[in-house]
């Protein structure tokens, strides 16, 4: 539905003189439930969001995230890909990849200690999986559980071959449409990971292809391929080139946008070392990714723990 409005307002008083006698219950429901553009450009999904006069509203209802994997509270753990050798799940943002020992003696949730209670409780029967790579806490996406430590030996040999891209919300556009970073990255302060134009004790090569695909509002787009896996990667080298990614406070991002930082692990590409096939997945953010909050905290909805069998 297309409406052009006649006097400011908030999201919701413009969708309650759109929809003619709709409760403000069912206008909160419309707003969740739909992808909002305001002159063509995506606006945060918030009913108190300000909306100008004589701009045009569009609705797209439950249009925006109906074909897009979610995870529900029935069903914590979204997998994109099985089979007797692998595991490919949705990580949510907020939550550990894995664990080390020290985290494991805290106690402290995992999304590797999720997925193993969600399969065990499925499949009525104990499980243990073997991960392959990470993903930073902060960053949601695609990542590999293997189902026997061979199996995890075998995929770590063949990583080199594996397509990895992410796509990032930034706030600055970069100056080129494409490009590759090419820098040194190594750990400081607080757990920073700083880039080096040039080698120095202690630092790891680093290579990140990337390239515009669109606006969002006042943000921007990118596609990264990364050529190497290093710690905070992506987030430490868009920040050199002045395009701190959205929600990213610790690499320099307005600190207005209050959570979520706007990083997603949405597509893998690689040939099964099994069985030969070709394996592509592609993961798709929802509206609200390119659309971040600066009125209200995001807080990661995060199902922590799914109750193991005694079995």
């Amino acid at each position: 539905m297309k409406y052009t409005t006649k006097r400011p307002a908030t999201l919701i008083d413009t969708i309650l003189e759109m929809y003619q006698g709709i409760s403000r219950q069912k206008a909160k429901q419309i707003i969740s439930r739909s992808e909002i553009k305001v002159n063509d450009q995506r606006i945060e999904k918030h009913a108190l969001v300000k909306v100008d006069a004589g701009v045009q509203i569009e609705i797209f209802k439950d249009a925006s995230d109906s074909n897009i994997k979610k995870p529900t509270k029935n069903k914590p753990v979204v997998i994109y890909f099985e089979d007797k050798y692998f595991i490919i799940a949705l990580k949510p943002a907020g939550l550990l990849s894995c664990g080390d020992r020290s985290i494991e003696k805290t106690n402290t949730a995992t999304f590797h200690k999720l997925l193993e209670n969600f399969v065990e409780h499925r499949d009525e029967q104990r499980h243990r999986l073997w991960v392959v790579h990470r993903l930073d806490k902060e960053v949601e996406g695609l990542i590999i559980f293997a189902k026997s430590e061979a199996i995890q030996e075998k995929m770590k040999e063949n990583w080199q071959d594996v397509t990895k891209k992410y796509l990032a919300l930034t706030q600055a556009r970069p100056a080129a449409d494409e490009g590759v970073i090419e820098s040194w990255l190594k750990e400081g302060y607080q757990q920073k990971v700083y880039s080096y134009n040039k080698e120095i004790e202690g630092s790891k090569h680093a290579i990140t292809k990337y390239k515009y695909v669109r606006q969002e509002r006042e943000f921007h787009v990118l596609e990264l391929t990364l050529h190497t896996g290093r710690k905070n990667q992506i987030r430490s080298q868009l920040a050199s080139i002045d395009c701190a990614i959205v929600g990213d406070r610790k690499y320099g991002a307005d600190d207005s946008i209050i959570r979520q930082i706007r990083l997603a692990a949405y597509r893998l590409e690689f040939v099964h070392p099994f069985t030969n096939d070709a394996i592509s997945l592609e993961y798709t953010p929802i509206a609200r990714f390119f659309c971040p909050s600066k009125t209200y905290d995001e807080n990661y909805k995060i199902v922590k723990k799914i109750k193991r069998n005694k079995s």
